[in-house]
């Protein structure tokens, strides 16, 4: 009797910690995209992602951050998030400060060009980057994609400006309070927290230095971009990638299925999703240079035959 006791006690316990692993295995495993400030362009296209591509057994977090440098430490070292948006001169400005994290970062998929903004107020005499030498100007947070391209401007120029480290948002409070003198915003237009802006303009920004920087290229926020603006001026845009960890043989499936997913998914993103979609292509993959993930581009070059 005892002995059956004892057995009995054994089974059920068992049958108890077999029931928990499958309920553990069958609950639903979140999916972290870190995006960046809900004020620019990289939070609502995450949100788009999460929107089309979620599902019950995988369901897509958009998780909000400070930008591009935030985005590759939580893809690095945050087990809740497996993928994060971040521009490619980001990519290499973190290679400089730190290879061994780089080597394990590889793309997962193209996304779009951001255009680089420099605020003003509207009455401002600021009319170039050269005249923002001693201003107050905002960067947005340091390790913001933003603020990495500020840093590129500032050290390829050689103007100096007293820095503000402020989020776009608040930043742009602190403009037309009088608080800061100028914005950058590198985020791709039309930019959600400028739509409805008033008070401001947009300066132009060229230089021969920037002109000869390989990851950026000349471009225009055309008129009209945004409702306060009656001229085109002139900027660099730089590129955005989605990126994830190097996982060598974990998450293979995963990755594919969400590539899978988004190139599926993209005539639905460009006709519903934010503007900036319209701008993606897939076969972009090919053309930046940095590691890509295998599965990932197993995934594309299926999608796109």
């Amino acid at each position: 009797m005892k002995k059956f006791l004892i057995n009995f006690a054994f089974s059920f316990v068992g049958g108890l910690i077999g029931s928990a692993l499958v309920c553990h295995y069958a609950e639903a495993a979140p999916v972290g995209i870190a995006s960046g400030q809900q004020s620019g362009t990289n939070y609502p296209m995450a949100g788009d992602i999460a929107r089309v591509c979620s599902t019950p057994q995988a369901p897509i977090t958009n998780v909000q951050s400070d930008g591009s440098l935030d985005n590759l430490a939580k893809v690095y070292g945050d087990k809740n998030v497996q993928y994060g948006i971040v521009q490619t001169d980001a990519l290499v400005y973190q290679q400089g400060v730190d290879p061994k994290m780089m080597d394990r970062i590889q793309l997962v998929f193209p996304f779009f060009s951001s255009e680089i903004h420099l605020v003003v107020k509207a009455s401002s005499n600021i009319q170039s980057l050269a005249d923002l030498q001693g201003k107050r100007v905002d960067e947005d947070v340091e390790g913001s994609g933003s603020w990495v391209s500020v840093q590129v401007i500032k050290s390829l120029t050689g103007y100096k400006w007293n820095a503000v480290n402020m989020q776009q948002s608040q930043g742009l409070q602190a403009l037309l309070n009088g608080q800061v003198d100028a914005l950058f915003v590198n985020a791709g237009r039309p930019v959600g927290m400028l739509a409805n802006a008033q008070g401001v303009r947009l300066v132009s920004i060229n230089n021969p230095k920037l002109d000869a920087f390989g990851l950026y290229t000349k471009s225009t926020i055309p008129s009209g971009s945004y409702p306060f603006q009656s001229q085109s001026v002139q900027t660099y845009k730089t590129g955005n990638v989605l990126v994830t960890y190097a996982f060598k043989n974990q998450y293979q499936k995963e990755i594919g299925d969400l590539v899978s997913c988004v190139m599926r998914k993209l005539p639905e993103l460009q006709q519903t999703g934010h503007p900036k979609w319209k701008n993606v292509d897939p076969t972009d993959i090919e053309r930046i240079t940095w590691q890509v993930h295998p599965a990932a581009l197993q995934a594309i070059k299926r999608g796109s035959k």
